[in-house]
This record gives C-alpha cells, sequence and structure tokens, in this order.
C-alpha cells in the first residue's frame, strides 16, 4: 500500500512539472496565469502549495517571459 505522503509528493511533483511544461509554452504571459489553470486542474489547495515559494513563481515567470520572445538571429 502507498502511504498518503507519497502520493502527495508524486502529485505535487506532476503539478509541477505541468507548470514548468505550460509555462515553456508560450502561451501563459506569467506564473499567476498558469497557477490559474492549474487550481482548476488539481484544485485550490495542491496548487497553491507549490506557487507558494516564491523561487518558483520567479522560474515560471522567467520561463514564460523567455519562451514569448520572438526567435532573434533569423537566417536569410
Amino acid at each position: 500500500m502507498v502511504s498518503r505522503d507519497v502520493l502527495r509528493t508524486e502529485r505535487r511533483e506532476t503539478i509541477r512539472q505541468l507548470a514548468f511544461r505550460l509555462a515553456a509554452s508560450g502561451d501563459f504571459a506569467d506564473s499567476q496565469a498558469i497557477e490559474q489553470i492549474l487550481c482548476r486542474l488539481y484544485g485550490v489547495i495542491e496548487t497553491r502549495r507549490l506557487f507558494v515559494d516564491l523561487r518558483i513563481r520567479a522560474e515560471l515567470d522567467r520561463r514564460c517571459i523567455l519562451a514569448r520572445q520572438p526567435p532573434t538571429g533569423t537566417a536569410l
């Protein structure tokens, strides 16, 4: 039997991985937009446990910005 702690840890990791994939997609402006989507998918409590970490938010914001920038150095 798998303990609840293991299941919670796996769920948090699933949420974290999806958050980073969404940030890399370029479809979201910032971590707040990603948080809203994940709250709908996984619930507010589980999602907020991840987003309370300001380092996670900052990294997601950084990845969102990078993913939304146009490519530089286009070859002719």
